[in-house]
């Protein structure tokens, strides 16, 4: 058997478990420890807990000498956490967020240049079966040249915002403790990376088509408030995060990205994905697709003999193992951990990077700008990264 990957991870919250759960699955991965100041049920855990602290992760990271890190803890700890285990010689791997401050990433991308170690940015859509599939059809041109693209995060995240007495900030759901503050603080996207990432992989942005321009509008707020109300809060909460925020983009050769940021309204959860080219389009809600001359004239086919046409080489060998350990996420965190494995071992290039996640979260940052200032931003390249 080849050497394992000594690992350890940040974060024991519903993330950080459930990525536990997947690593210890995974043969690869040799678990030493976890860190995480106030663990959900510790007794869960099948190896040593660091819990003296929001610095015991140091202690661990010297008497656990992993080299790799998961970081899975609160957004705010991220680049923090990120940089020490980077000095101290591990690569890690980032689990995904939206921009908290412009170029917060810059220590992380200088720390791991210099020492010549590797981020991996944990964007799980990035590996759904589909979405690989449909980038290996889009770089095939199969839909012609990209035209137009949409994603974005819609999904319900109401219970988690609000506790079972209607209060803002849910003590039973910890991330819903910290994650409610955005929504009292700021109007923007604040997840843009599960809708954006794929379509980034599938257009080569940024690699050969940087965005230029963004543009953001956010509906008023009222789905918080309702849904307080409906579980008998009293009072009225000062949300200023628009229930619907839509960010409007264009790359240089002239592709439109729509996202939509939509976590506050009754809705079944959508990734929202379509792609629109000069041949045929391609609807990742719906499951369907039309190639002029292939599909029949004017008329959806199901795409499902597209994606396995163009499945990816990791879903043809671990797929089926995939679905089974992570039906949940629809075996994408699975494929996922599996490609940094086959980084690791030099067998495959991991598909993204640190400059890849620092485009995906200014989305945050410049989509709040432009709702503020009510404009249109000229963007460059060396800007966004």
């Amino acid at each position: 058997m080849e050497q394992r990957i000594r690992t350890v991870v940040i974060g024991a919250g519903y993330r950080g478990k459930y990525l536990l759960r997947l690593l210890q699955a995974i043969p690869a991965y040799e678990i030493l420890a976890v860190a995480d100041p106030e663990p959900a049920a510790p007794e869960d855990f099948s190896c040593p807990l660091y819990a003296q602290g929001v610095f015991d992760y140091r202690r661990m990271i010297a008497e656990c000498q992993p080299e790799l890190v998961f970081i899975a803890s609160p957004w705010r700890f991220h680049v923090e956490q990120g940089l020490y285990a980077l000095q101290q010689g591990c690569h890690i791997a980032l689990e995904i967020r939206g921009g908290l401050v412009q170029d917060e990433y810059r220590p992380l991308l200088e720390e791991s240049r210099k020492r010549h170690l590797c981020v991996y940015p944990l964007e799980n859509t990035l590996f759904l079966r589909e979405n690989m599939a449909i980038a290996r059809l889009v770089h095939a041109g199969v839909l012609g040249e990209l035209i137009a693209m949409r994603g974005g995060y819609r999904h319900d995240l109401r219970d988690m915002l609000v506790d079972s007495s209607g209060s803002i900030g849910n003590p039973d759901k910890p991330e819903g403790i910290w994650r409610s503050q955005f929504y009292l603080t700021e109007n923007g996207d604040l997840y843009p990376t599960h809708g954006l990432a794929p379509l980034c992989l599938a257009a080569g942005v940024p690699k050969t088509d940087p965005i230029t321009e963004l543009t953001a509008f956010a509906s008023r707020a009222c789905g918080l408030n309702a849904f307080v109300r409906q579980r008998g809060g009293e009072g009225t909460y000062d949300v200023t995060m628009g229930d619907i925020v839509i960010t409007q983009m264009r790359t240089r050769k002239g592709i439109l990205i729509t996202l939509t940021h939509d976590t506050t309204l009754p809705r079944p959860r959508s990734l929202d994905f379509e792609l629109q080219g000069t041949r045929g389009i391609w609807q990742g809600e719906h499951r369907r697709i039309y190639i002029e001359g292939r599909s029949p004239h004017e008329v959806w086919e199901d795409d499902e003999a597209y994606i396995a046409e163009y499945e990816a080489p990791c879903w043809k060998e671990w797929g089926k193992e995939a679905l089974r350990c992570d039906a949940h996420h629809q075996g994408m965190d699975y494929i996922m951990l599996q490609q940094v494995v086959a980084d690791r071992s030099g067998k495959e290039v991991y598909p993204v990077g640190l400059e890849d996640l620092m485009l995906w979260t200014s989305v945050t940052l410049y989509s709040k700008q432009s709702i503020a200032e009510r404009r249109t931003l000229l963007l460059s390249a060396a800007k966004v990264l």
